[in-house]
């Protein structure tokens, strides 16, 4: 069911300017790979992954390079096939130093991506989905980077009900998760598939702003029949799509100031990374890539990419091209 919310919002909230509409109509595309991929370990919340690859050795694009290092943590794969160059300190996006692996791709490569051991989603139980997902190195793609397999276990004595889809996306430029669900519309219902599942939840709700409507009709249109989806329409206004935010305007319900969502019953998932989970766990492999937008006055090539893991900012942005008069770059989600 496809709703229109214009009174379903939080109290206050901001209006900025969108400035969406230069790289919202456009579609996205792959980018090439820099001469040097850097793969930090820690490039999420939790513990950094633990390297199970050498110097000198080869990698193929998908590769398990780095395991995880307990629950709070996730594997690393191969953004690229070629070699494991070094394997130490590089800076990592807080500005911090963590331990890295760089890996330079084979100019001839091919670069096909190996399947791995697919995850049925009608046979898993909730515990090999949740292993799956920390396997495949997923993480919040919305911008928080948490493990996204550790949301998905609620603490005991604790239950699920409502699984959102956050595709939101009210941050200024930003039209990622606009153009995922535009054009990976069957993997967002696979991923929400296997959430369903590992989560145990009744009910899904996708939630977006006014000023996508296209994706939510075209979510509507290809919704299967018999998934218990909800997709709801709110106005526009930052931060629109936070996690509490989302839980206030939709469910009427406030997490407890400290708690979990699960203390309301709820779970949060952003549509970019449900995208991940179906497009990566029916074919076994690991995340090796991901969809930003490249966007702002200063640039040249505005555009949606979907951009290997590890290629460094300066490589981004030469492909892009930037005005020779920039000053500042700015890295958001």
């Amino acid at each position: 069911m496809l709703q229109l919310l214009r009174k379903n919002t939080f109290r206050h909230g901001i209006h900025p300017p969108e400035s969406k509409e230069e790289t919202a109509g456009l579609p996205i595309r792959q980018f090439p790979f820099a001469p040097v991929l850097i793969v930090p370990l820690s490039q999420h919340l939790g513990k950094p992954a633990v390297p199970v690859v050498r110097e000198g050795q080869e990698v193929i694009r998908g590769q398990t390079i780095a395991e995880p290092d307990g629950f709070m943590s996730v594997a690393m794969h191969a953004p690229a096939s070629g070699v494991v160059r070094r394997i130490t300190l590089a800076a990592g996006i807080s500005g911090s130093m963590v331990n890295s692996v760089f890996i330079e791709p084979h100019p001839a490569s091919t670069q096909e991506i190996a399947d791995g051991e697919p995850c049925d989603v009608e046979t898993a139980t909730p515990d090999e989905i949740i292993t799956a997902i920390q396997r495949a190195g997923v993480v919040g793609l919305g911008g928080a980077a948490f493990p996204t397999h550790v949301k998905l276990k609620p603490p005991e004595g604790k239950h699920l009900e409502t699984l959102f889809i956050n595709g939101a996306e009210c941050e200024p430029y930003l039209t990622t998760d606009h153009r995922v669900m535009l054009e990976q519309t069957d993997d967002v219902f696979m991923g929400i598939r296997y959430l369903l599942r590992a989560t145990g939840t009744s009910r899904v709700i996708i939630s977006l702003e006014d000023n996508k409507l296209d994706a939510a009709e075209k979510l509507q249109e290809r919704c299967p029949d018999d998934l218990p989806v909800d997709i709801r329409v709110s106005p526009v206004k930052y931060p629109q799509g936070a996690e509490k935010m989302i839980f206030s305007a939709l469910l009427g319900r406030e997490v407890p100031s400290g708690g979990l969502p699960a203390d309301i019953e709820a779970s949060c998932c952003n549509v970019a990374t449900t995208a991940e989970i179906g497009r990566l766990l029916p074919r076994g492999r690991g995340i090796q890539e991901r969809v930003i937008t490249i966007g702002g006055p200063g640039v040249v090539k505005k555009g949606n990419y979907r951009i290997p893991i590890g290629t460094p900012v300066r490589f981004a942005l030469e492909q892009a091209g930037v005005v020779d008069d920039v000053s500042r770059v700015f890295m958001g989600g």
